[in-house]
Parts: C-alpha cells; sequence; structure tokens
C-alpha cells in the first residue's frame, strides 16, 4: 500500500537532484573562470616609496656693471617682485649719447655720399650708352657704304679692262679709257677713304668703352671706399647702442630682489661691481628613495609614476603624475634614489612646497596573480618581503 504524499515525496527528490546540478554546474563554471583570470589576468604593480620629498631647484643670478658709470637713478627696492628687463639702476650715458650722435651724423653723411655716387654712376651708364649707340649707329652706315663702295669699283674695274682690251684692238678711243680708268681710280681713293673712317669710328668706340670702364672703376672704388667706412660706423654705432643698454642694468630672470648693494645717486661705480641679487624659483622635482630589491631591475627612466602628498587625501585633493628621469647606479645607505618629473597638471589644492614630504608608486609591469603568488612563495621561503602594490589592469 503506498503512501498518501507519495508523489510529492517524489517531485521533492527530483527537484533535490536537478538544484544540486545545477549548483555543480554552476561552481565548475565560476572555478572554470576563476582558473582563467588566474592564470591570464594582467594586474599592473606599482613600486612604492613612501620615502619621497620635493625638491625645488634655486636658481641665484648677480647683476654686475659692465663698465664704470655714474648712477642716474635707482629703480628698485630690496625685496622687489621682478620681472625679466626690469630696470634695477640706471648708469649716466652722456658720453655715450654724444658719441652715438657724432656717429649717426657721419653715418648719414656717407649715406649721402653712397648715393652721389650710385648717381654719378646711372648717368655715366646712361651717357655711354647713348655715345655708344650713335658710335655703332654710324659705323653701321659706314660698313654698309664701304660694301657698296666695294661693288661699284668692282664694276668700274671691269669697265676700265674693257676699255683697255677695246683700245688694244682700236676699237675704243684712249679718251675713253683713260675717262674709266680716272673714275675707277676715284672710287679706289673713296673706298679708301671710308676704310679709315671706319678705322677711326672704331678706334673711338674702343677709347670710349676704356674711357667707360675706368670711370666705372673709379666710381666702384669710391663706392667701396665708403662702404667700408659705413660699416666702420655702423659697427661703433651698435657697440655704443649696446652700451647704452649695458647702463641700464636690468633684470636678467625673473625673481625676487633678494640683495641690494647700498648706492646712491651720483656715485661712480666701478667695471664689474656687483650691484644685486635675484633669487628665483625653480622648477619642482621628486626624489624618491627605494630598497634595491624594489628598484634595480625593475624602475628604469621613463616610466610613469603617482605622487600623493602626505597629508593631503589624494580622493579629496587629487594626485600628481610623474615620469622617471634617472635611478641611480649606486646604493647608498641601503636605498637607491630615484628622481622623477611633474608632467601635467599640477591639482590647483595642492602646494609645491620644497622638502614636502609624498609617497610616489612607480608603475614597474603587469603580472597575473599566478605570477603574483608564486613570487610572494619565494619571498615567503627566501625570507624576504618587497613592499609593491598591485592594480587590476587590462
Amino acid at each position: 500500500m503506498s503512501t498518501p504524499f507519495s508523489h510529492t515525496t517524489r517531485a521533492i527528490a527530483s527537484d533535490s537532484i536537478h538544484a544540486l546540478v545545477l549548483v555543480t554546474l554552476l561552481g565548475f563554471l565560476l572555478l572554470i573562470a576563476w582558473l582563467i583570470w588566474f592564470f591570464t589576468k594582467d594586474i599592473t604593480i606599482y613600486s612604492v616609496s613612501d620615502d619621497a620629498r620635493l625638491e625645488q631647484e634655486q636658481n641665484t643670478i648677480h647683476v654686475s656693471t659692465q663698465r664704470v658709470g655714474r648712477v642716474i637713478t635707482v629703480d628698485a627696492e630690496l625685496g622687489d617682485t621682478l620681472e625679466v628687463g626690469d630696470i634695477l639702476v640706471q648708469l649716466d650715458t652722456s658720453v655715450l649719447d654724444l658719441s652715438l650722435k657724432g656717429d649717426t651724423k657721419i653715418s648719414e653723411s656717407l649715406k649721402e655720399q653712397l648715393d652721389s655716387v650710385q648717381r654719378e654712376r646711372r648717368l655715366l651708364d646712361k651717357k655711354f650708352g647713348e655715345d655708344e649707340k650713335a658710335l655703332s649707329d654710324q659705323l653701321k652706315i659706314l660698313e654698309q657704304r664701304y660694301h657698296l663702295q666695294v661693288s661699284n669699283q668692282k664694276i668700274q674695274a671691269e669697265v676700265a679692262d674693257r676699255y683697255e682690251r677695246l683700245l688694244e684692238k682700236q676699237q675704243s678711243s684712249e679718251l675713253d679709257y683713260l675717262a674709266a680708268k680716272r673714275a675707277y681710280q676715284q672710287m679706289a681713293m673713296a673706298t679708301l677713304k671710308i676704310q679709315a673712317d671706319i678705322r677711326a669710328l672704331e678706334d673711338r668706340r674702343a677709347q670710349l668703352i676704356s674711357e667707360y670702364e675706368l670711370e666705372v672703376s673709379t666710381l666702384r672704388q669710391r663706392n667701396q671706399d665708403i662702404d667700408g667706412k659705413l660699416a666702420e660706423v655702423d659697427t661703433r654705432i651698435q657697440q655704443s647702442h649696446l652700451a647704452v643698454s649695458e647702463q641700464k642694468l636690468r633684470a636678467p630672470i625673473a625673481g625676487t630682489l633678494a640683495a641690494l648693494a647700498e648706492i646712491r645717486e651720483g656715485e661712480v661705480l666701478a667695471a664689474g661691481q656687483q650691484i644685486a641679487t635675484i633669487q628665483a624659483e625653480g622648477l619642482i622635482s621628486i626624489q624618491a628613495f627605494f630598497p634595491p630589491a624594489l628598484a634595480l631591475g625593475h624602475i628604469r627612466p621613463g616610466q610613469q609614476a603617482q605622487v600623493k602628498l602626505d597629508g593631503f587625501s589624494w580622493a579629496r585633493y587629487g594626485q600628481m603624475e610623474a615620469r622617471v628621469e634617472r635611478v641611480a647606479s649606486a646604493v647608498q645607505q641601503g636605498k637607491v634614489l630615484v628622481q622623477l618629473s611633474l608632467q601635467g597638471e599640477v591639482p590647483p589644492q595642492l602646494p609645491l612646497l620644497h622638502d614636502l614630504p609624498a609617497r610616489v608608486e612607480i608603475a614597474t609591469g603587469k603580472k597575473t596573480p599566478y605570477q603574483l603568488l608564486l613570487q610572494r612563495a619565494g619571498e615567503m621561503l627566501s625570507g624576504k618581503a618587497t613592499e609593491e602594490i598591485m592594480v587590476e589592469g587590462a
């Protein structure tokens, strides 16, 4: 005889088996997922140093006189905040101004002389061009006349020869022959005269060119002499401007006037006398000290880092990004010095003060949980421990 709840009991047993199978399958899937994560997940490793300080480079410049000068005005006071180019002290420049004025007038006079030489050259070129063209035109006309005369002379020579042959055959009179011969001789004389005129024109043209080249050479020499003198005067003017500028002692850098000599108006300062000291704020860098096990072979220039200031919660005030610039090659007092530079914008709430303590975290690589477990096990067995933090990464 069956029990009253046999169907219910069988249903409960069936559901229990299904739930057990489902839980087992879910556990198996979670185990596979965990193993995949354990052997393949990349975790960023940071080497950490709590022994870090902000370092501010100090930039101090001393301002000195370049030459002897009498103080006209003192334009700065001790403790002033200066910008580049601000005048500290002005020295007398009256002698330099007088010399500069004289050289300026000389320069203007030389430039006028140079313009005059250039005008003479232009006029000379123009006149030579006109005269040379006129002679060339005349020479061309004479050469044309010469060629025509030679042609006519040849014809007349043939006429005279024909009359001479006819005279020998007594077919022409001696008077005709003599007239033809006289005409030929006149043409020959005319040809010789044209040749002489052509040679005379060629000589005149050669003389014109020679005179032109001589005058051009003279003007060129004058131009070079004036250019040389002008260059000397311009050099003196530039030196005078530089000397005048040096008599205004200016701030070479921006910063605070940390020292100012006790000088009064009218006092004569010697060349090279120090009159002021300016101190400017330098760049901020970070110096962190790491155990050799964390630094050597792990930290290299170019690696990215995070800097957190002691006493300023990074969640509230933020943190600074940095980059490794240099890793010391030697171990000093059991630590390795790592120097870093700030990168990007610094959160405005964080103060950048010299010697402010900080915490530095340098990303040194990626490892899987399996590799980290083996590393920790090795450290425990060897009795050594390194201060590293892990952040999961892709």
